[in-house]
């Protein structure tokens, strides 16, 4: 569906505190992902933090869904429980870019 999200100006990324490293063994163990990984490795967790999704007393960023509008402010911000509905993601883009 990711050109359903371009077509929503809109474009999709993977972050993590993860090393390159990772996330090219993560990507392979998936047969590869069709969107770009960026790492928030140094300083550790600080696009997380800024997000409020990094968890300092576990050393790690929760597993969480950010939509971040042109202008850089978060437009919505959810905690993942599991798989995403990526058409309700979808959804939220559009209204966020109609």
């Amino acid at each position: 569906m990711i050109d359903r999200f371009k077509e929503a100006d809109t474009q999709v990324l993977g972050v993590s505190i993860d090393s390159k490293h990772s996330h090219k063994k993560w990507a392979e163990s998936l047969g590869g992902v069709s969107y770009p990984l960026l790492q928030d490795f140094h300083p550790k967790g600080s696009m997380a933090t800024s997000y409020g999704t990094y968890l300092e007393n576990k050393g790690f960023a929760a597993r969480s869904t950010v939509i971040v509008d042109k202008q850089g402010s978060v437009r919505y911000s959810v905690m993942a429980n599991g798989e995403r509905i990526i058409t309700e993601l979808l959804t939220e883009c559009k209204k966020i870019n109609g």
